[in-house]
This record gives structure tokens, sequence and C-alpha cells, in this order.
């Protein structure tokens, strides 16, 4: 199941895979990915653009619904309503981000299913090759269901 949802997602936001972003892990309630910051995704000081580093965050978070969400997935049309990002170190190399839903996927599941509506946070934490943490983010996802329940 684990190479269809990445495959799926890589085909439904192209822009992740133009940045390079893999998804290496999805469970029912968090994700991770991973993206190489080479001199295409740098700054003009070397390290790690901003952009780059807040779409990790996003993708990551992004993967985190997927495989919370994975019963209704095909159902389900979800954007970001909003943002939080703090960039707390320069980054270079390697970087993984990790996301994991702050509210319990089945209570969501539940919710999205009798309202056919739902909003949900998601946080992440990136980290560069040594293990530092270089930013941490939170995202708002609406989320609503194409066939109402």
């Amino acid at each position: 199941m684990f190479k269809v949802i990445k495959s799926q997602l890589s085909r439904s936001v192209p822009f992740t895979k133009l940045l390079g972003i893999e998804i290496t892990d999805i469970s029912a309630s968090d994700a991770s990915v991973s993206m190489n910051v080479g001199p295409t995704l740098s700054n003009h000081v070397g390290t790690a653009h901003a952009g780059a580093l807040f779409t990790i965050c996003e993708s990551a978070s992004g993967a985190a619904l997927t495989g919370a969400l994975l019963p209704v997935i095909m159902q389900l049309r979800f954007v970001v309503r909003d943002a939080r990002i703090d960039y707390l170190k320069p980054a270079k190399g390697q970087v993984w981000a990790k996301a994991v839903l702050v509210e319990e996927p089945a209570s969501v599941l539940d919710w999205l299913q009798r309202t056919g509506r739902a909003e949900v946070a998601v946080d992440v934490s990136a980290r560069a090759d040594d293990d530092t943490v270089v930013a941490k983010a939170s995202f708002n996802w609406n989320l609503k269901l194409t066939t109402p329940p």
C-alpha cells in the first residue's frame, strides 16, 4: 500500500517531485519525507532556501493526512487553510521532515464521515543530517468529502 500512496502523491502534487521530495514513511498518524538540498534548492548564502524548507514541511503534513485518512482518501479533497513555520537553524545536504496529526485520526475520520467536512492540524519538525532541528511548522487543513456522507 505504501508504494501506491507514494506514487499517487507524486502524481497529484508534481511540485514536490520538482524539488526531489521523497516520502520515506507513512502510518495512520504520521509521515516522514526527505529532500536533498543541493545548489538548486539553496539560498544566497548556500543553505536551504526558506521556500524549500516550507515545502518539505507542507509535504510531510499532507502525507501524514493521507495515511491517517486512507479509508476515505479517494473521496477526499484537502487544502491548507493556514500555516506557520519557524526557521531555527540553517540546513545543508539531506533534510528530513516528520509530520504528526495533532488529533487522533479516528476522531477526525468520525467527524468527517458524519459531517462531510473537517479541519485538522498537523505539526512538523524538520531535521538536518546531524539531527539538528532546522524548522518547526504547523499546518491547518480544510477537508471535504467529494461525496457527502
